[in-house]
């Protein structure tokens, strides 16, 4: 039976989840984290095995996901996994990545990217040391343009469901489509329901994830269109206001700092009069 171990970076690195998947002989990681210094301490945590690294499979295209695959690999031999939209997203972003996030993180920044070198269709499947590991591609409707679940179809019932949800912590919400989104989690629904998912920020859970996220982001949304008095326009003061609340509405939450991050980007969605139509939905 496999084990599923999960690494979780600290909120400066994005509170980002990680997984490897321990069989009898050998790991299949999950994503990759962001940082030097932790996907440093995920290959440290493959090798504590005492067993080799099978396959990295990337679920999507963001670097708290992507980033750390340069420091995990042992060479260029190992499979690294994804649909072609992800390899695809990681190329066209890196470069505007680099430039948002280097300065914040200095040398814990993974200045190269590694790419996927293996390319997968939707539904098609990939084994590893017996463990039937399946791609479900999301398209856009994510925190991003280019998202993928991995599930396992044998070994244990476990969805890898990268960004799709969030647990406890406030979402990026700055690059992908919230009414996508919203449409992904009712659209996986039938399959998500049948395992445990295994997220990218906060503790694993069932499907009833599916309903958090929803809530949260009608929360969002309308809590948005309240303080602008249904026009979507956002100035400095209001922004900091709508941030307010919804620490208000979520305390505890990690990840606050990406409560005003999307703001601007989901205020431009929801000017569009069908998209707030929609959402009212």
């Amino acid at each position: 039976m496999p084990t599923i171990h999960t690494y979780t970076t600290s909120e400066a690195g994005l509170s980002v989840n990680a997984f490897l998947i321990e069989t009898a002989h050998g790991v299949v990681a999950i994503d990759a984290t962001l940082t030097n210094s932790d996907s440093l301490a995920l290959k440290k945590l493959v090798q504590s095995t005492g067993k080799p690294l099978l396959a990295i499979l990337l679920t999507h295209g963001h670097p708290d996901h992507v980033a750390g695959v340069t420091n995990l690999v042992e060479d260029s031999s190992t499979p690294i996994i994804s649909l072609s939209s992800v390899k695809a997203l990681m190329q066209q972003t890196e470069a505007a990545k680099h430039a948002q996030w280097s300065g914040m993180f200095g040398e814990e920044w993974i200045r190269q990217w590694t790419y996927p070198n293996t390319i997968v269709k939707d539904g098609e499947a990939v084994q590893f040391d017996g463990i039937t590991y399946r791609v479900h591609d999301l398209g856009a409707g994510g925190d991003c343009d280019a998202n993928s679940i991995w599930v396992m179809e044998s070994g244990l019932s476990a969805a890898f469901v990268g960004d799709l949800v969030y647990n406890q912590h406030y979402s990026y919400m700055a690059d992908g489509s919230i009414l996508r989104w919203l449409a992904n989690l009712e659209r996986f629904r039938p399959l998500l329901s049948k395992h445990t998912l295994y997220i990218g920020h906060g503790k694993e859970g069932t499907v009833t994830l599916l309903d958090q996220q929803k809530e949260y982001f009608l929360t969002y949304c309308s809590t948005l269109l309240r303080l602008t008095k249904g026009s979507a326009h956002l100035d400095e003061a209001t922004t900091q206001q709508f941030v307010q609340q919804m620490e208000k509405d979520y305390p505890g939450y990690g990840l606050s700092f990406m409560i005003g991050l999307g703001a601007s980007k989901v205020a431009q969605e929801l000017a569009n009069p069908s998209a707030v139509l929609v959402a009212a939905h």
